[in-house]
């Protein structure tokens, strides 16, 4: 099956994988390779930014509930001693159900630490994306806007440098 009528076996699919032939290619048209470069350049930083955002969010989250955790059972070890030392069942009683309200209060001050962490960390991250975002078309639409005019875009003249 060396010869057929098919064009897709008849072409050379190594230029569609070189990301020079590829850019030559619409150079001509007025594309400049290296404003789009650029464009998902910063991208990648802000995305890169954005991860190490989160990533930051999660070890602090991870150490504060590392640190909730040894206190818990510091606490339970006191707590338990406490009760040891409680004679009367009614006396252990009143103590237990004390202990039960402030290990609940104890744990939703504690959920709504996290929850603060988590959230402060993806708001952040959330919002260097969506500025890169506003930036990304503006600076698109300015390169599209120079290769209508059949120039090509040049990196300073992007109207937004976020």
């Amino acid at each position: 099956m060396t010869s057929s009528n098919n064009p897709f076996f008849n072409t050379d699919f190594s230029d569609f994988m070189d990301p020079q032939k590829i850019a030559a290619s619409f150079q001509g048209a007025g594309f400049n390779a290296n404003a789009w470069t650029e464009i998902h350049r910063k991208n990648l930083e802000t995305i890169a930014e954005a991860n190490r955002i989160c990533f930051e969010g999660l070890q602090a989250a991870g150490q504060r509930q590392a640190e909730i955790i040894r206190q818990s059972l510091e606490e339970a070890v006191e707590a338990v001693s406490a009760l040891a030392e409680q004679g009367a069942p009614e006396k252990r009683a009143a103590l237990q159900i004390e202990m039960v309200k402030q290990s609940y209060e104890k744990m939703l001050a504690n959920l709504r630490e996290l929850s603060e962490i988590n959230s402060k960390s993806t708001s952040e991250a959330a919002e260097k994306i969506n500025r890169r975002i506003a930036a990304n078309l503006d600076e698109l639409g300015a390169t599209l806007q120079e290769m209508s005019a059949g120039q090509p875009a040049s990196k300073g003249n992007s109207k937004s440098k976020k």
